[in-house]
Parts: structure tokens; sequence; C-alpha cells
């Protein structure tokens, strides 16, 4: 798992937990994670969670709403680390599409021994969508809360409205909302 993702987690962390108390959660850890990272480095996703754990503990959070979360921040480190991956982009559904047909693509000339997820954007009935995520790792629901993200940067008139599990990751029916 790229040393980014634990990068920006601890940072993401460390804004709601403070220094101490982050600091205090990675020593009770007792040296079973390497709490060293660098944005470019790569590490153990059985690390991640044991660190995600830890701290959902500490601060008495649901996983899986934290990790929602830390997604949803992540997006918008995402755009200023990546601006070239923004530009010319107009909605979310484009960005999103882009993502899966060539962003993840770009990501494994880089660095040849990533593994990023799959994410597809499947045309459903009457405008929905179906972005289709899949990995070897379980982190739909950072997934979730990135695509929030993108959407509501966007101004998106599509929202999540549904998810559903499917071996190796999970499809997130997105609806258009009407006006009316």
């Amino acid at each position: 798992m790229r040393g980014l993702l634990f990068t920006e987690y601890l940072d993401f962390v460390e804004e709601r937990l403070g220094s101490h108390a982050l600091e205090d959660v990675i020593q009770g850890l007792d040296g079973r994670i390497t709490a060293a990272y660098t944005s470019v480095g790569n590490y153990s996703f059985d690390e991640f969670a044991l660190l995600h754990g830890a701290i959902c503990k500490e601060m008495k959070a649901d996983a899986a709403v934290l990790a929602r979360d830390y997604g949803y921040h992540l997006f918008g480190r995402f755009e200023t680390m990546f601006p070239e991956y923004f530009a010319g982009i107009d909605s979310g559904v484009a960005l999103l599409e882009k993502l899966g047909r060539h962003i993840h693509e770009e990501v494994k000339k880089l660095y040849p021994d990533a593994k990023p997820p799959q994410v597809l954007l499947i045309a459903g009935d009457g405008g929905d969508l179906v972005l289709e995520y899949i990995s070897h790792r379980p982190l739909a629901a950072v997934a979730r809360g990135l695509t929030d993200a993108c959407l509501d940067h966007f101004g998106d008139a599509h929202r999540i409205m549904e998810e559903k599990a499917v071996p190796g990751g999970m499809h997130f029916i997105l609806k258009k909302q009407r006006d009316g």
C-alpha cells in the first residue's frame, strides 16, 4: 500500500485527535507498526488496518465512518497534490471516468509494483450510474468518501444512493437527482 495513503491518514487523524493522542496510539501498538512512513514508501495493508483499528478505538469511532471521512478528506488532498488530473475536468462523473481509464494506469507507470483498485463507471437506466470498485484491499469505505467528495466538489446531480457488496469490492449506485 502506497505510503502516501499512510502519511495523509496520519495527518487527517492528527487534525482530529491531536498529535499527543496520536503518538500515544502509535506507542500503544508497541512496535507492531512501522510508524515512520514516507509518502513514497510501500507498506502492508495489515499495518494500515491495525493502525486504523487502534485509532478508531481511541476516538470511539465507527471504522467505516472514519474511513469514509478519511476518503472525503483525501479527495481534497489529491486535488492539491495532483492538479494535472483535474485539468479540463468539469464534473465528478468525468473525473470518475478518467480515474478508471487513465489515472490508475499512470500510477502503475510511476510505481510498477502498485496494485490500484479497479474503478469502472457503468451507465445505468435513466441517467443513473454504477461505480464498480474492486480491490484486493477492503477500502470500499475510503472509496465511498472519495466519491462523495468528488461529486460534491463538482456539484454533480448524481449521488450515491445505494451500496451493494460484490466479490472483492463494492458497487455504488449513483442516482441522478431530479429537479423538482
